[in-house]
């Protein structure tokens, strides 16, 4: 019986629907975190240029407009005179219905920042989050080429994110501004899946899921995940993460919403050099020729294995405790 288990996972790995294309995420990443775009800063000619290519990438794998014929939903941030933008894209479902999928990736970073030592004043944010964008258009481009799902696909390029994790949540993130002002009905939402950072380390021995405390679906996303040859084995920290990405803005207003990660240690067998990463939020978060690709067909996988199980199954997870997402008043 367990040989038989083990088959059907390695099937399972083998039979995704439509094969990612590494060389176009890895063309993304590189141009997203490049010294072209300075960094994505808020406001900047940077974050213009990349929500522009970010649009054009998802009119090129297929997806429909937010409004019109425009992938852009504009908002105004205190304090700064140029509108921050999000894109967004979707894949209509089969039937008119208000149930969505929604697929999040912030595309923003620090930008030029003139105060910190040394020559180098760029935050390119490769890890953070370049990769987490192009892996969000990779996902578009695998669902562009399955049937029509049952639900609404979404994916929402997202700004304001690392503004908001230097100022006061009210001060709007992008991700805050769309559950305001959904496509579809956040009552709607079976689930956010929020990619913020990704792996490029190669196979991972380990993964876990944000947030693991007060909501109810854990055991779900676990399930969609049993395939993978990863131990579920969350680390402690992770629940001091809970308003650190995204997801706070769909999880503080009821809306189930989660991050994957892997871990930081390859699994047995897997070979190779570990590659080099700078830090993030600062100018060596930079794409360099060390990153390993090995792992990303498999990353992928994972959150389509969850947005499949969730498809299938139309259920909708419940946040038990809005308290843990909530900021504290001022």
């Amino acid at each position: 019986m367990k040989q038989f288990s083990a088959l059907i996972a390695i099937l399972f790995l083998s039979l995704s629907t439509a094969a990612q294309d590494i060389e176009a995420l890895k063309a993304n990443i590189i141009y997203l975190s490049s010294d072209e775009l300075g960094g994505r800063g808020p406001g900047s000619e940077g974050a213009r240029k990349a929500a522009d290519y970010i649009a054009e990438q998802f009119k090129k794998v297929g997806l429909k407009p937010f409004r019109g014929d425009s992938y852009f939903q504009p908002f105004d941030m205190p304090n700064q005179d140029v509108p921050e933008r999000n894109v967004i894209g979707y894949i209509p479902a089969k039937e008119k219905t208000d149930r969505s999928i929604v697929f999040t990736a912030h595309y923003d970073g620090y930008g030029i920042v003139e105060s910190v030592e040394g020559d180098d004043k760029i935050h390119n944010a490769a890890q953070d989050n370049a990769a987490g964008v192009a892996g969000m258009i990779e996902m578009a481009r695998i669902y562009s080429q399955k049937k029509s799902p049952t639900q609404n696909l979404v994916f929402i390029a997202t700004a304001a994110e690392e503004g908001g994790a230097r100022t006061p949540r009210a001060e709007m993130t992008g991700a805050d501004f769309y559950a305001l002002n959904p496509l579809f009905p956040l009552s709607g939402i079976t689930i956010n899946l929020n990619i913020d950072g990704f792996n490029n380390l190669g196979p991972a021995a380990d993964y876990w899921v944000m947030p693991r405390q007060g909501v109810d679906f854990v055991d779900e996303l676990r399930a969609a995940l049993k395939p993978f040859p990863m131990n579920y084995a969350p680390p402690d920290w992770i629940d001091g993460m809970n308003k650190s990405f995204d997801t706070q803005a769909f999880l503080s207003r009821g809306v189930p919403a989660v991050t994957i990660w892997t871990g930081f240690e390859l699994r047995e067998g897997a070979g190779g050099k570990v590659p080099r990463f700078g830090r993030i939020h600062a100018p060596d978060d930079e794409y360099n020729d060390t990153w390993r690709f090995d792992a990303a067909e498999e990353f992928l996988r994972m959150y389509e294995a969850v947005a499949d199980r969730y498809l299938e199954s139309g259920k909708r997870g419940k946040v038990t405790d809005l308290s843990l997402f909530k900021e504290e008043a001022k």
